[in-house]
């Protein structure tokens, strides 16, 4: 059955103290909307802006004591807005979750199983779970009737050609806390795999780096995944902005009986990586530091840089070479110095950047290699658009 591309949409991004509603109509984002806490004489209030589809912002001229309210005002703002009434009802709420256990690994519409499935996995990520579950929540009671779609982060790797998905652990361990390496930023390497197939620039072995505040690495084989840099959590891997990457799990297991589970879990993804070592979780902060010759903005930033590194060598190691790097998201998409200072360390494996400051991306990606070089690419990523098409399928094959 052919994907209605005109559904409209409302994709929901639920953080500890912060919503976002973007509401798309096909894979066009015609409005969102975005609220968060502020102090005000010694109390937290939560404001909202809107952001239209040509760019501009208007900040609503109202304050809230509750986040519990945006869901009801997101809902009567874009109705008074025009986006959503009778003859333009919402196909569909799109809630995107962390690969929590196998159920996750999987995008569903939701019901009561989803709810009760939720409830399990709180324990290996009570970060992240009832930010997601507080979402789907309201937004059923507050749109009633509409679906509500799960969207895992993790869909998009769980194919069958991945050869890193098991941990070494009693297998009475793994099915009690149902854990994988389920991987993460799913829907990013999803748009990546269909786009770098679409623009004809697929190759044997390739490595996409998606590089933004969360940091991961993934290997494709013939355009499916093979390796993947983040596990059960998105805490395993490179470190980030905030995270802290794979370090000795001793480490974590000393935190959690010192701070508790939870604290400690939230320390790891939240107070460490760059903005634990440099003070700032900014890449272009870092960069600015690392070029005044700050020593702790220039031990993140080469830190960063090894780490990045390391992983594409090692899944060169894992597939016999590698033919092509791909960069994407925010930092992988904008900071030369970043690619530049990461393919500086490859040039065994026989890649050399150019300075592409002025390199024209209006094909929709750029080729940052120099002509002696493997292909070095530079493709924006689209989240946004791959969960869209896939819920528009997943809501078709529930027709």
């Amino acid at each position: 059955m052919a994907t209605n591309i005109t559904k409209i949409f409302l994709v929901l991004n639920s953080g500890s103290s912060s919503e976002k509603f973007s509401l798309y109509e096909g894979e066009d984002e015609v409005c969102s909307l975005y609220f968060e806490g502020i102090e005000e004489d010694g109390k937290k209030k939560f404001i909202c802006t809107i952001t239209r589809a040509d760019g501009s912002e208007e900040l609503v001229d109202k304050k809230w004591d509750s986040l519990d309210v945006a869901f009801r005002e997101a809902k009567a703002i874009f109705e008074k807005e025009g986006f959503i009434n009778e003859a333009h009802p919402l196909d569909g709420i799109l809630v995107r979750v962390v690969a929590a256990g196998k159920y996750f690994s999987k995008n569903h519409i939701v019901d009561d199983k989803t709810m009760a499935e939720l409830e399990k996995v709180q324990v290996t990520n009570p970060l992240h779970v009832p930010g997601t579950e507080r979402g789907i929540r309201n937004a059923r009671e507050t749109f009633k009737g509409v679906p509500v779609i799960l969207m895992s982060d993790s869909e998009a790797l769980t194919a069958e050609s991945r050869k890193d998905t098991m941990y070494a652990l009693p297998e009475k361990i793994v099915e009690e806390f149902d854990l994988g390496r389920w991987g993460a930023h799913g829907a990013s390497y999803g748009y990546m795999m269909g786009k770098i197939s679409d623009l004809g620039l697929l190759k044997k072995k390739m490595v996409v780096c998606h590089l933004g505040s969360g940091c991961s690495v993934t290997a494709l084989v013939d355009s499916k995944p093979a390796y993947t840099s983040m596990g059960e959590t998105p805490l395993e891997g490179l470190m980030s902005s905030t995270r802290t990457g794979s370090i000795d799990p001793t480490i974590g297991a000393l935190l959690g009986e010192k701070l508790g589970a939870a604290a400690a879990i939230k320390l790891m993804n939240k107070e460490s990586g760059l903005l634990a070592l440099a003070g700032s979780s900014d890449m272009r902060e870092i960069i600015a530091g690392a070029e005044e010759d700050k020593p702790e903005a220039a031990a993140a930033y080469n830190m960063f840089i090894d780490g990045v590194a390391g992983k594409i060598g090692e899944f060169a190691a894992k597939m016999g070479g590698i033919d092509a790097i791909v960069f994407t998201a925010t930092i992988g998409e904008r900071s030369i110095p970043v690619r530049s200072s990461i393919i500086g360390k490859l040039g065994f494996m026989g890649f050399e950047i150019k300075n592409d400051a002025s390199v024209d991306k209006s094909a929709g990606y750029a080729n940052v290699a120099t002509e002696e070089s493997k292909p070095i690419y530079v493709i924006p990523t689209n989240e946004a658009a791959y969960m869209i098409k896939k819920a528009s399928e997943l809501l078709d094959e529930a027709e």
